[in-house]
């Protein structure tokens, strides 16, 4: 990772601003924040060159796109060797049911998580894409009952 870059009391407002609305102007982050367009400007180019700002995204419900379930599923791997670690890795990477995957410790390697349109949706893609892997031993599932919080807003 690149050194990140000392961020200012008006560097952190500005980023808490963006994470509220990422649409928002350049003016109407300055008026919240008290600074000038131009200034708002350059520090959200400075910090998405830093890294600091790693992209722009829209958030929608899954059960809007049919998705009625998310579950959560621990995956520990037989080959630890990078071949099975390179392989699980290019698998996540390219299934789209997959939200978020993890590496962990404890008594699995990996933590997915993944949505489903339903339950017999969710088992067709435990079989065709986690149980016919000779690099995958073992899989363990918890299905989300209920979301209590989610969030993507990192403190500043």
């Amino acid at each position: 990772m690149k050194d990140l870059p000392k961020l200012t009391r008006l560097d952190r407002r500005v980023l808490a601003e963006l994470q509220r609305n990422c649409r928002l102007s350049n003016q109407e982050i300055a008026d919240r924040v008290g600074s000038s367009a131009s200034s708002v400007w350059r520090r959200i180019r400075t910090m998405e060159d830093a890294g600091v700002i790693d992209g722009f995204q829209v958030s929608v419900t899954a059960e809007a796109l049919g998705y009625a379930e998310v579950i959560m599923v621990y995956v520990s791997l037989s080959k630890h060797s990078g071949s099975g670690v390179d392989a699980f890795t290019e698998l996540v990477q390219n299934e789209p049911q997959v939200l978020e995957c993890y590496a962990v410790t404890g008594d699995h390697d990996f933590v997915l998580k993944v949505v489903a349109e339903d339950m017999r949706a969710f088992y067709r893609f435990l079989e065709d894409t986690l149980m016919n892997k000779d690099y995958i031993d073992r899989t363990s599932s918890t299905v989300v009952m209920n979301k209590i919080k989610e969030s993507r807003t990192i403190p500043v």
